[in-house]
């Protein structure tokens, strides 16, 4: 669909193309519990206070304050004095430290229609700007992406810009929107808004929900002891506690048995696009046995748990709904939220830029406390934070909860953390460095960019994908828009490129004007049949011997394309082509598996001039390996240089 995908394709594509798996984070001091305080006077955070002006006591027993820091976020920070982490795993170091404010809006695009997502677009984006500061980590979920693909990024302007334009992202309003609620509709009839179809569909879209902030508090929670914050954008719920009436509304369906094209017995959908109803009352018994009442507060619970706080923002706003009940219930779910976890919820109002900025009031500072808790149990309890100022007897807003770790706990925790010292201190191979390169591909990406520099010109190369080109997709070409920027932020150059018609592949030359680097491209291609597919790449001078290899794809003999991705068939031949920054004595090329071991495939190398700059070329044809990962290696005296690709079938 073309709402959500089109909303968040820049950002999504932009920095998980260069991801890492998620590695697990663990705490240094196993008893040591970080706490961040919010004392506050008239709306605002009380500054100048120090570490003896705070009491906190653990389940009523008095600690130490053993570290203390007071941190101030500075807003409306222009755009290029902020980076990306280059990866998911630097972001989540990044986010570790409790200097690093962290928060992700949600977009609970069930609940919303195409005018909710239009009304609050521009109070997004204005939270955005007030908000951003150089020491800012934010992300973007809504129920078409899950907690772990989270990414953590600092740059909203292309976010900005997709929440502007494609502002109809908003589904709620629609009867059907997946394959799974038109098979439910199918099964149970779509009589009217009473029918059992359309009331598994809404159950089956709070259960997506809430699904997603489980998993999202459990993801943060994990992050770090400190704060962490989640802006939910959500008209709010109706909760019920079950909806076992629909079983005894529902009548028994037998499945459906027949024979399948392959002349099987088969039970459940008997051809394409037939109804499986095995799967239909199956999610009939599991839907409507929840209790989404006892869900809205374990969500808290973990919540608090975690320390993750939730700021919610309904963007219906005042409205003069004829279910008055229903909606006042959605509102008091959305508050019991936000209030229960520190939080602000911006309801019952149509000013929702002034709500926005009132939530960025209130992230502009917090103090961080660290106690060593004199209760060194290993017994997975939760236990109570208290913060209060010295001589006063009222609770400061303040982290209210931790659970203790358990014996087992403790002990995984202390072999993981061992495990991990072991691997960071591990020396890492050439040949590891280069498959690192392949885990940042991503399946479901359109366009695939590759940038080197050649003295002081970036060579950009962008591809499309091959499973699009196979699927006849990008055949009229397509306008592309590139816009580089150096490490400084300054943009280098904003120009415009073309895919010819039938081509794959489109390469532009920019001049660095001198500027050291590393440099960040952005991609978008457009046309009116395919719509738009984006993709940015990082690229840096080199200083070694070889420069960074340039690919080539030769899917006929004597005929040379360009190439940005290293997947490459079985049918095609490969050159990839260095540039010798030095002079290399007797290079020489092999083939190597993932494991490193040479594999006895013949490698034609050779050396040519392109435009004043010496090239070492290697080619070879793909056909007598089999699908899987590759190095192809050069040397040449001491130098080095590897470069990974993926082999398909």
């Amino acid at each position: 669909m073309r709402t959500i995908v089109l909303l968040f394709a820049v950002l999504w594509q932009a920095l998980a193309a260069q991801q890492d798996p998620q590695r697990p984070t663990f705490r240094s001091g196993a008893n040591l519990v970080r706490v961040d305080a919010y004392p506050a006077k008239d709306g605002k955070i009380i500054e100048g206070l120090a570490a003896e002006d705070f009491e906190v006591l653990e389940d009523g027993v008095p600690q130490k304050i053993d570290n203390f820091q007071f941190v101030r976020y500075d807003q409306n920070t222009p755009a290029g004095e902020r980076r990306d982490p280059n990866s998911q795993r630097d972001a989540f170091q990044l986010a570790s430290d409790p200097s690093y404010r962290v928060f992700v809006i949600y977009l609970d695009n069930r609940s919303l229609d195409v005018t909710d997502s239009h009304r609050i677009r521009q109070p997004i984006v204005t939270l955005l700007q007030r908000i951003l500061g150089p020491r800012d980590l934010f992300g973007v979920l809504t129920t078409l992406q899950e907690p772990r693909d989270l990414i953590l990024g600092q740059q909203g302007l292309m976010i900005e810009e997709q929440l502007t334009k494609y502002w109809d992202w908003g589904n709620g309003g629609r009867v059907a929107d997946t394959p799974e609620e038109l098979a439910l509709l199918s099964c149970f009839g779509a009589r009217n808004e009473t029918g059992i179809g359309e009331a598994l569909v809404r159950l089956r879209r709070l259960d997506e929900v809430f699904q997603d902030l489980e998993g999202l508090i459990h993801l943060m929670g994990g992050l770090r002891d400190e704060r962490k914050n989640i802006l939910l954008i959500s008209n709010g719920w109706v909760l019920p506690r079950d909806a076992r009436g629909l079983l005894n509304a529902s009548t028994p369906q037998m499945p459906n048995i027949g024979v399948s094209g392959e002349g099987k017995l088969t039970m459940g959908s008997r051809r394409p696009g037939e109804p499986d109803t095995r799967w239909c009352q199956t999610e009939l018994q599991r839907l409507s046995n929840m209790d989404f009442q006892q869900r809205h507060r374990d969500m808290i619970h973990i919540a608090r748990e975690a320390n993750v706080t939730f700021y919610a923002i309904r963007p219906e706003g005042l409205s003069a709904s004829p279910n008055w009940t229903a909606d006042r219930t959605m509102v008091d779910n959305l508050i019991t939220l936000s209030n229960n976890t520190d939080g602000i919820a911006i309801v019952n109002t149509n000013d929702l830029t002034g709500g926005a900025r009132k939530i960025a009031d209130d992230l502009t500072a917090a103090y961080i406390l660290g106690y060593y808790s004199t209760n060194t149990k290993a017994d997975g309890r939760v236990r109570r934070i208290t913060v209060r100022l010295k001589g006063s007897k009222d609770a400061v807003r303040a982290r209210r909860e931790y659970r203790a770790a358990t014996t087992a706990e403790m002990t995984e925790i202390r072999a993981v953390a061992a495990a991990s010292a072991a691997a960071a201190s591990a020396p890492v191979s050439p040949v590891d460095t280069a498959l690192a390169e392949l885990k940042r591909l991503r399946p479901e990406a359109i366009l695939h960019s590759r940038g080197v520099v050649l003295r002081d010109e970036l060579v950009l190369t962008s591809e499309i994908a091959a499973i699009h080109v196979e699927a006849g997709r990008w055949r009229t070409g397509g306008e592309a828009q590139v816009m580089v920027s150096a490490a400084s932020g300054e943009v280098l150059t904003a120009s415009r490129a073309t895919l010819e018609p039938g081509s794959r592949a489109f390469v532009v030359r920019v001049p660095l004007k001198g500027a050291a680097g590393p440099f960040t491209a952005s991609v978008r291609l457009r046309n009116t049949v395919d719509g738009d597919a984006t993709d940015t790449v990082s690229a840096s001078r080199t200083a070694g011997s070889f420069g960074d290899a340039m690919l080539f794809r030769l899917p006929l003999p004597n005929v040379v394309r360009p190439a940005a991705s290293p997947q490459f068939r079985r049918t095609e031949r490969i050159q990839i082509r260095w540039p010798m920054l030095k002079k290399i004595e007797g290079p020489v090329a092999r083939v190597l598996g993932r494991d490193g071991k040479p594999i006895d495939l013949a490698v034609t190398l050779s050396e040519r001039d392109e435009g004043g700059i010496p090239m070492l070329v290697a080619d070879f044809n793909l056909a007598p390996l089999t699908a899987g990962e590759y190095i192809i290696e050069v040397r040449g005296g001491e130098a080095v240089a590897d470069v990974a690709i993926r082999v398909m079938r």
